[in-house]
């Protein structure tokens, strides 16, 4: 019988483990999954989601997977978080008025450990957008005026992608706090304390599991997952993907509409 060769999986969710239409196979699914924890392999999913909406998409097998949630910002094991990193208050506020002042068309949703924020002014397209992938999520009239008790640990803008590096230089100039700001490539930017991204949430998981890098396999679509296929020994972007990252990629993997995903795990357990 041929060993399998990692210890370790890794998926990002939109445009790779789910199809457009934000679905996945949950009987192939089950199966599969059953078979890695019969081969003690630890699956992982490392999404750009929030966790309110991780927990939803997941919510049959969440005592056997492992989450990394807001792009690194929220780790969970047993449906049970381990680890957060969250913006200071002053400075998710002053995030929220930086961006508001020098990109006035950007429509922002500020996610926090308690719940989502978004304006009540903010478009119907965005509202409903935003209702899915925060299931936690209220409107506010003043986004300056959180509350106070709950910390930021991301902000997804609604802009042009190609802005991220531009805003992170431009706030990180003035700001005793940094910033990373990366994108999925849909028309949106999410925005992390620095250093917060989904391979440092892996690196995280890989040490507590005493699996090495050269272990995992991972697979992703977009620059947000750049420095978890950095990381693994077996990348995969998706042929859905962008080119940047298939660039960086070691392999390719069918479509998310294929269940590309699934596809090749199914190869690796056979």
């Amino acid at each position: 019988m041929t060993e399998i060769p990692f210890k370790a999986v890794a998926v990002d969710m939109d445009g790779t483990f789910e199809d457009n239409n934000k679905h996945f196979d949950h009987q192939r699914f089950e199966k599969i999954l059953t078979k890695l924890r019969q081969h003690h392999i630890h699956f992982i999913v490392s999404s750009g989601r929030p966790l309110s909406r991780l927990r939803k998409d997941f919510y049959d097998f969440l005592d056997r997977i492992d989450i990394i949630a807001d792009n690194g910002s929220i780790l969970t094991q047993d449906n049970n978080i381990i680890s957060r990193h969250v913006f200071t208050y002053k400075t998710g506020i002053n995030l929220i008025n930086f961006i508001q002042q020098n990109y006035p068309t950007t429509e922002i949703a500020a996610s926090g450990l308690a719940r989502a924020y978004i304006d009540k002014k903010a478009s119907i397209k965005f509202k409903n957008s935003m209702h899915f992938f925060y299931p936690n999520v209220i409107e506010v009239n003043n986004l300056i005026k959180l509350p106070t008790s709950d910390n930021l640990t991301k902000l997804t803008l609604n802009c042009d992608a190609q802005l991220a590096s531009e805003l992170e230089k431009m706030f990180n100039q003035n700001s005793g706090e940094p910033i990373h700001c990366t994108t999925s490539g849909f028309d949106n930017i999410d925005v992390m304390p620095t250093r917060v991204n989904k391979g440092q949430g892996l690196k995280y998981f890989l040490r507590y599991f005493n699996v090495k890098p050269e272990e995992l396999i991972a697979f992703g679509d977009g620059m947000n997952d750049k420095e978890m296929i950095e990381l693994a020994g077996f990348s995969y972007a998706m042929k859905n993907g962008d080119p940047k990252l298939k660039a960086i990629a070691k392999y390719e993997a069918p479509s998310n509409n294929n269940m590309g995903v699934l596809q090749v795990l199914e190869e690796y357990l056979k």
